[in-house]
């Protein structure tokens, strides 16, 4: 099955001014949106889309409040879409049209499939200098004003029962296993994609719903940039910056309006079928080598960190 990545992913919305502003700040596009919806966009063109609270098209979610309501898959092609709606028993089906098929996995996440209107976003690399290897010679690194997300690379649900969700995503839709905790999280990465992970299973402290969605950016030089940028403008840090052991990757969360948290990522790791899993011991050192608990403020000038 060619689930090749994240399409969309739609929240429900008590302010829609203030979920805009966030996404906006973050650095998504934004584009028109029908029925009082709000759509913002990546470079690759995969959506965020706001909708009121009380919208009544909008599924239901195992949390009330703010969050989001349905999480879309882009889908290679019609016959991978016919051989998804074929797999999933009708039990978890929800109502869809000619184009998508709709369903709830067994920890009340509603998802949807859809073909794939992804597209690429080619990026020139960014040179990087290290000692005997110099790429960038009389040239000053980028400096950025505000991020500009390429990617939706991950989502992460927490749930209760772990193993059964897990095996909902791999033996129905064929995700694959990248790494675990065991007992405590599953990585998991779409059958046609190539990111570390594009759905990650959170087992903790009886928690259920979304926990973050998890864009790309260019480089480490942008993480720092957009996360600045978020700071400045009033909204709070999650956890970050700071780098995951796991994946590779950089970080940093921002706590967002319209629910859960959204992650700036950088350099995570690119695997194919070869890789093989690894369990590790779900530490606060296996989760991040390094991180600031609650980002940076700029005072006078001086970056310092928040206390």
């Amino acid at each position: 099955m060619s689930i090749v990545g994240l399409q969309r992913v739609t929240y429900g919305v008590a302010d829609l001014e203030a979920g805009a502003r966030f996404w906006r700040d973050f650095g998504l596009t934004p584009h028109p949106g029908g029925g009082g919806a709000r759509v913002f966009t990546t470079a690759e063109g995969a959506e965020v889309v706001l909708r009121p609270l009380d919208d009544p098209g909008l599924p239901p979610a195992p949390v009330a409040g703010p969050t989001v309501r349905e999480v879309v898959w882009a889908v290679g092609d019609d016959a991978a879409l016919r051989q998804i709606a074929e797999r999933l028993p009708a039990a978890c089906r929800r109502e869809g049209d000619s184009t998508s098929v709709r369903a709830t996995d067994p920890a009340g996440h509603a998802i949807a499939f859809e073909r794939t209107r992804l597209t690429s976003a080619p990026v020139s690399p960014t040179p990087f200098n290290s000692p005997g290897h110099a790429q960038r010679i009389d040239q000053q690194a980028p400096l950025y004003k505000q991020a500009a997300p390429i990617h939706m690379a991950h989502v992460v649900f927490a749930v209760i029962d772990l193993d059964a969700t897990a095996r909902f995503y791999r033996e129905l839709l064929g995700f694959r296993l990248s790494d675990s905790y065991p007992g405590r999280g599953m990585f998991l990465r779409a059958p046609g994609a190539s990111d570390h992970h594009n759905l990650f299973l959170l087992c903790r402290d009886g928690a259920v719903g979304f926990h973050h969605v998890a864009f790309d950016v260019r480089d480490i030089h942008e993480v720092f940039g957009g996360g600045l940028h978020m700071t400045g403008q009033g909204w709070a840090t999650h956890l970050g910056p700071g780098r995951h052991p796991i994946s590779s990757a950089y970080f940093w969360y921002f706590k967002n309006p319209c629910g859960g948290a959204a992650e700036y990522d950088f350099d995570t790791d690119i695997i194919t079928d070869a890789w093989q899993p690894r369990e590790f011991e779900p530490t606060p050192d296996a989760f991040a080598e390094w991180a600031f608990p609650s980002g940076t403020r700029r005072y006078d000038g001086i970056q310092t960190a928040r206390t």
